[in-house]
């Protein structure tokens, strides 16, 4: 995926993602097509909480587009313990999903939605268009 104009350089990249900020106000991160390994997960998520903080927002778009299944145990820390984590340390509020190519892949990613028993304001979509324009108006 190319990254729009307002999209800065790189915040933190390994083999599973990248991490951008948008000028319009929300962290990007943008997935690759590799297999989930934790320690990689975990370190994407502890660097996406970092620039949450850095840059003072709570919005995340997520481009899961190419983004293979996590796992169920992958699904459940993300739902139970870093979104929490995240509302709680940097005001995660606002959630852009755009959604996986797969049908496994969207139904993974919306088994962690609904996990969730915290009030995160999640939308899922099929194009960045309409993903950056539901979070410039959250």
């Amino acid at each position: 995926m190319s990254l729009p104009s307002s999209v800065s350089s790189i915040y933190f990249r390994n083999a599973l993602c990248s991490i951008s900020y948008d000028s319009q106000g929300f962290i990007l991160l943008v997935w690759a097509n590799v297999v989930c390994q934790d320690q990689e997960l975990h370190s994407i998520y502890e660097h996406t909480l970092q620039a949450l903080r850095h840059h003072g927002t709570g919005k995340l778009l997520t481009d899961h587009r190419l983004r293979q299944p996590l796992p169920l145990s992958a699904q459940q820390w993300i739902a139970q313990e870093w979104i929490p984590r995240a509302m709680r340390e940097a005001g995660y509020s606002h959630c852009a999903i755009l959604e996986n190519q797969t049908p496994l892949g969207r139904l993974a990613a919306r088994a962690v939605g609904d996990a969730l028993s915290l009030p995160l304001d999640f939308r899922y979509f099929s194009t960045l268009e309409e993903a950056r324009a539901w979070l410039s108006k959250a």
